[in-house]
């Protein structure tokens, strides 16, 4: 089997015509590459080259073998030369976790530009919450403001709620003026909320009715994609951030039944613990997002 490195010699020697050239492109000694080159022919059972007093001049067969393998060797250095460059390179690692919502509509054509190591965990709010308090994530994105931990925040983005609900609801006209006629007639729906805590319903109910709600809902679906896709199909009512349901909005496959004076945003932050190894990948991260 022919050795690479006594092709790659010989290319040099032929691109050089003299071996002490080669030997310094090469950084090799004269007598190794001389022996490179003396195995090759004694392999091939051919000369290469003819030897002169000055330099080396190639023979026909050497013609025609340097023809054959310029190509691939210079592919073959190409390869070596990016994987090392690569090897060298630092590459920054992070876990992060988020609402898979917010990874769908916000991160997913963001993150593959990054040339980071990212691995991602999806969840509930809750659930994230702890995960970044046990250091299973280190990076919390997209997630609202809380008080369970010593977490520290940054803003990211605002986003208005919108009142939605099935297209199959028939609504009366008077509804729209008739505040205390709405209120019970509002309670009296089938909700479909994002948690428990009902947090979007309790503080768009309090900002246009200056009054806390009151009801059961019927099912807790922690994604709002999942509502908005359910209510397209079942019958009742949500609140959701507006930019995920527009679009259902404006083909008819919902509505937004009515309309309030007044508008209700939730923020969205980065959150992490003050007190960790990953300060530096954490703010790359939330660098290369804010510079998207």
């Amino acid at each position: 089997m022919i050795n690479l490195e006594w092709l790659r010699t010989f290319k040099s020697i032929y691109e050089c015509n003299n071996i002490t050239e080669a030997s310094k492109k090469l950084n090799m000694t004269q007598p190794g590459v001389s022996k490179h080159l003396s195995a090759l022919e004694s392999h091939i059972g051919k000369s290469l080259f003819e030897r002169t007093t000055r330099k080396l001049k190639p023979t026909e067969y050497g013609k025609f073998l340097y023809s054959q393998i310029n190509n691939p060797i210079q592919e073959l250095e190409k390869i070596a030369y990016y994987s090392n460059r690569r090897a060298k390179k630092e590459r920054f690692s992070i876990s992060i976790g988020c609402t898979s919502d917010f990874f769908k509509k916000e991160l997913i054509h963001k993150i593959y530009d990054f040339d980071m190591y990212i691995v991602t965990q999806f969840g509930n709010e809750k659930d994230l919450i702890e995960a970044l308090e046990m250091d299973k994530v280190q990076l919390l994105v997209g997630v609202k403001k809380h008080y369970v931990y010593d977490h520290q925040f940054q803003h990211l983005k605002s986003e208005e709620l919108e009142l939605i609900c099935s297209n199959n609801i028939e609504i009366s006209k008077d509804l729209n003026h008739k505040e205390e006629q709405l209120k019970p007639w509002l309670q009296k729906q089938t909700w479909f909320v994002y948690n428990n805590n009902q947090e979007d319903i309790q503080k768009f109910w309090k900002l246009n009715f200056n009054t806390h709600l009151k009801i059961v809902p019927r099912y807790v679906l922690p994604s709002y994609e999942n509502i908005i896709e359910v209510l397209k199909n079942q019958s009742g009512f949500s609140i959701v951030p507006k930019h995920l349901c527009e679009s259902a909005i404006n083909k008819k496959l919902l509505k937004a039944p009515f309309k309030f004076s007044k508008t209700h945003k939730q923020n969205l932050f980065y959150s992490y613990k003050h007190k960790n190894s990953n300060l530096k990948e954490i703010s790359l991260f939330i660098e290369k997002i804010q510079n998207e």
